[in-house]
């Protein structure tokens, strides 16, 4: 899950104007609502089935309660609800800060021994292979170009983000792994990011008419 609104909306602001950043915080509001609720559901589907499983007794519809419940009670998809609230009442200043305390709590907690060599793998990963993979798929497979293009794969390839260490810590997942992707991605972005924009200026100008 990647940065897409603490470092991302600055970004596309400051890089693409005002109409970048429109195709930016449209794909934010996607972005957010499928991968947020989608991943909940089926995480807590696999538990609730697991449960299932061990007590031998739980229907199919108590599953699916279970299920809706664990979604809309769930410390990523509820505070987005807060969030709202939280914005409207001028405190939406408060977020960047309080993520990198987080961040910084979780690192310190953790450490890194033993968890670099994953962190980095998935850092490169979310660097390079997703940004990658989303330039093939919307440029050749849905015939993307220019601006539009140039916004999606920039946010693809924005640093790993807080939702993933939440996400990790929730379910007792690699939250350690989590938590240094977060801290090395964010530091790779600072090499990656001019080179997958040099790669867009570069088509840019061939794609100027010669005189």
């Amino acid at each position: 899950y990647g940065n897409a609104v603490q470092m991302g909306i600055p970004m596309a602001a400051a890089m693409f104007g005002e109409a970048g950043l429109g195709i930016h915080l449209m794909l934010v509001s996607l972005h957010g609502l499928i991968l947020l609720s989608l991943l909940t559901a089926l995480v807590e589907m696999d538990l609730a089935r697991s449960k299932a499983k061990q007590a031998q007794g739980l229907h199919l519809w108590q599953i699916l309660r279970s299920t809706l419940r664990n979604t809309i009670i769930h410390p990523v998809v509820l505070p987005v609800l807060a969030g709202l609230a939280w914005n409207l009442a001028g405190l939406g200043s408060a977020v960047v800060p309080l993520c990198l305390v987080l961040i910084g709590l979780s690192l310190a907690y953790y450490g890194l021994q033993g968890r670099a060599r994953g962190a980095l793998g998935l850092s490169l990963l979310k660097l390079l292979g997703l940004p990658a993979l989303v330039l093939g798929v919307a440029h050749w497979g849905f015939g993307l170009a220019g601006l539009p293009l140039s916004v999606l794969v920039m946010m693809a390839a924005l640093p790993v983000g807080s939702n993933a260490l939440i996400f990790a810590q929730r379910y007792r997942t690699l939250p350690s792994e989590a938590t240094a992707a977060i801290v090395f991605s964010t530091l790779g972005f600072v090499l990656t990011a001019p080179l997958w924009l040099a790669l867009f200026l570069t088509a840019w100008t061939l794609a100027l008419p010669h005189r």
